[in-house]
């Protein structure tokens, strides 16, 4: 770990070598149920940090992810997993948005956020919506 990050984690789809995977189907059907699975997640759920400290978040799951900083909590851009929520504004245009673009995750890499101001800051994955995160910058 270096001096100064924090780390966060996302859990997903499949890992090699666990017994354990979740199909598309069942996905959405649990984001519609408003149920997801728990694995899709960011961990922690909550982070407060010092000014400086980067924040390093680590996609250990199967799935790309985002880890984009939205005003409020609420939808991504696949409709079918929003649970009835309106897409956020930051999340609108998908990966052609290129803020979003600049905030995904692909499988085995990380993505470093550093340069926070005090004060509160909300992260979602804006295409598994309920994979969120605040981080409290002091």
């Amino acid at each position: 770990m270096e001096p100064g990050t924090r780390y966060a984690k996302s859990g997903d789809v499949h890992l090699p070598g666990h017994d354990y995977s979740t199909t598309l189907d069942e996905l959405v059907g649990q984001a519609n149920a408003g149920t997801p699975d728990p694995g899709w997640d960011f961990e922690p759920d909550h982070l407060t940090i010092p000014k400086g400290t980067t924040v390093s978040v680590v996609d250990q799951g199967g799935e790309p992810h985002t880890f984009t900083e939205v005003a409020q909590f609420g939808g991504g851009f696949v409709e079918a997993l929003n649970h009835g929520e309106p897409t956020v504004p930051e999340c609108d245009g998908g990966f052609k948005n290129v803020a979003v673009a600049r905030t995904r995750i692909l499988q085995g890499s990380r993505l470093d956020v550093a340069g926070l101001a005090k004060g509160k800051h909300l992260f979602q994955c804006c295409i598994h919506p309920w994979m969120r995160m605040e981080v409290d910058v002091k």
